[in-house]
C-alpha cells in the first residue's frame, strides 16, 4: 500500500449486486492494492423477506439480492474495506436501527443518517437520504413507532428523506474535510461540468437543471461550507465530473470547467459485459482546498460507468497529533457538535433551518485530543447482527440521554 495516497475503488448506486460489485473490487485489489470501497447509496442491505416491507421497490423487482448471506455468514466479507451510505431504495427496518451507523457485515461499514470519520488519516464526511422540501423540518417516525404499529408500508419514501437533525452536526464543522459523500448531487454542481454531454445522455435533466430543482441544495451548502477536496455522489443513474472553485465567481458555462486528469495508466478489465466500465485513476496531487472536485457515478449494471478509481494525496499537516492512521475513529468535531446540538435540542427544533447561528454548536477548536476515546471498534464476529449493541454502545459513549435519532 502507498501510506502516501488513498487509493479508493468508489462505486455508484449498488442496487443490491454486491458480489457482482465485490468480484470486479477483488480483481482489481489482486492487480493493484485498493485502501477503500465507497458505495454510494441504494445498498439495499436486505436481511429477510420481511425486511421488504421498508424499502421502496415495486413487488414484481422485488428480490433479496446479495446482501443476506453477509449478515447471516461472518466469514463472507467484502474484498476490502468498505464504507456506504444510505440511499433512497434501502432496508430502513434495518438501517434506522443504525442511526449513527454501524457495521453492516463483515469489513462493511454504514455512516448513518450523516457522520464523519477519520479512515487511515483522512478525514470522511456523510450525508445518506435524499432531499424533499417537504419533509425536511420534520422529524422522523421511529423505528419502534412503525415497527409495534405496522407502519413501514405507508411511511417507506419519506424515511429516505434528508432531516434538520441529520445535516445540523455537519453545518457545525470547520473545513479540512477530505472526502464528501452524498447519494443525490449538490444542486450546484451541474453547473461546474459539461451540461452539454450530460444532456445528451440524460435529455429529460434540462427542465430541472433551467428551474435550479437538480440536486439537494442543502447538499450544496455543505459543499460550498465545508469545501471538501472531493465530494461523491450517484442517485441519477449517470456518470458526472465537475469541478467546483471555490471563493470566485461561478464559472459562466459549461465549457470553461476543467475535466478531471486521467492518470496513463488504465485498469484493464476482462470481465463480461463490463467493458465500459471507466476505470482510469484520478490523481489528486495538484489539488489544494481552494477546489472540489465532483464525481458521480452510475448504477451497477452491464456497459454502465459504474466504477471508478481515485487516489487522493494525505495531507501530513491536516493530520491530528496522535491519531493512529491505522485505525478508524469518529471525528471528536462531529461527535462535540451533537452533543452540543442534543443539549439545545428544542432551539433547534423551533428555529428554521436558514435562521439558525451554527457556530455556536461547534466545537473550536480542540486541543490534547484523547483519540482513544473517539476510535470505532473492530468488527467482531456477529456483531451486525446486534444492531441495538452497536447504537447503544455509540449513545452510552458519546450521548448525554438514550434516544437516537
Amino acid at each position: 500500500m502507498n501510506e502516501r495516497k488513498l487509493r479508493i475503488a468508489v462505486q455508484g448506486c449498488c442496487h443490491g449486486e454486491l458480489n457482482k460489485v465485490f468480484a470486479t473490487v477483488a480483481d482489481m485489489h489482486k492487480r493493484t492494492p485498493i485502501d477503500l470501497l465507497i458505495i454510494l447509496g441504494d445498498f439495499q442491505s436486505i436481511r429477510d423477506n420481511s425486511d421488504f416491507q421498508s424499502i421502496s421497490i415495486p413487488p414484481k423487482y422485488q428480490k433479496l439480492g446479495d446482501f443476506h448471506a453477509y449478515y447471516e455468514n461472518d466469514y463472507y466479507r467484502a474484498p476490502v474495506f468498505t464504507i456506504v451510505i444510505g440511499g433512497n431504495h434501502e432496508s430502513m427496518r434495518h438501517l434506522m436501527q443504525l442511526p449513527y451507523g454501524g457495521y453492516l457485515a463483515n469489513n462493511i461499514y454504514y455512516m448513518g443518517y450523516s457522520g464523519v470519520v477519520w479512515f487511515k488519516g483522512f478525514r470522511i464526511a456523510a450525508l445518506s437520504g435524499i432531499w424533499k422540501e417537504w419533509d425536511f423540518e420534520k422529524k422522523r417516525p421511529s423505528w419502534k413507532f412503525l415497527e409495534e404499529n405496522n407502519k413501514w408500508k405507508d411511511s417507506v419514501r419519506q424515511l429516505y428523506h434528508i432531516r434538520k437533525d441529520d445535516v445540523a452536526p455537519l453545518f457545525a464543522l470547520s473545513d479540512n474535510i477530505d472526502i464528501c459523500l452524498s447519494h443525490d448531487w449538490p444542486s450546484g454542481v451541474v453547473h461546474y461540468g459539461n451540461v452539454k454531454q450530460l444532456l445528451k445522455y440524460k435529455p429529460f435533466f434540462e427542465k430541472d437543471i433551467k428551474s435550479g430543482k437538480l440536486g439537494n441544495p442543502i447538499a450544496w451548502k455543505l459543499l460550498t461550507n465545508l469545501k471538501p477536496r472531493w465530494w461523491f455522489s450517484a442517485h441519477l443513474h449517470v456518470k458526472y465530473e465537475a469541478e467546483i472553485t471555490h471563493n470566485k465567481r461561478r464559472l459562466a458555462d459549461s465549457k470553461g470547467a476543467k475535466k478531471l486528469k486521467s492518470n496513463s495508466d488504465e485498469i484493464e478489465l476482462n470481465l463480461d459485459d463490463e467493458s465500459s466500465l471507466d476505470l482510469s485513476c484520478h490523481d489528486d496531487s495538484l489539488d489544494s482546498a481552494e477546489h472540489t472536485r465532483f464525481l458521480s457515478l452510475d448504477k451497477c449494471m452491464p456497459r454502465r460507468k459504474w466504477l471508478e478509481i481515485v487516489e487522493i494525496e494525505k495531507r501530513y499537516d491536516s493530520i491530528p497529533q496522535g491519531l493512529d492512521c491505522d485505525k478508524m475513529y469518529w471525528d471528536p468535531s462531529y461527535i462535540i457538535a451533537l452533543q452540543n446540538l442534543e443539549k439545545q435540542s428544542r432551539l433547534v427544533a423551533d428555529t428554521p433551518f436558514n435562521e439558525i447561528i451554527w457556530s455556536r454548536f461547534s466545537s473550536g477548536h480542540i486541543d490534547d485530543i484523547n483519540w482513544h476515546k473517539y476510535e470505532i471498534p473492530k468488527y467482531e464476529s456477529g456483531l451486525q447482527r446486534d444492531e441495538a449493541s452497536q447504537t447503544n454502545y455509540f449513545l452510552s459513549k458519546h450521548m448525554l440521554s438514550k434516544g437516537s435519532r
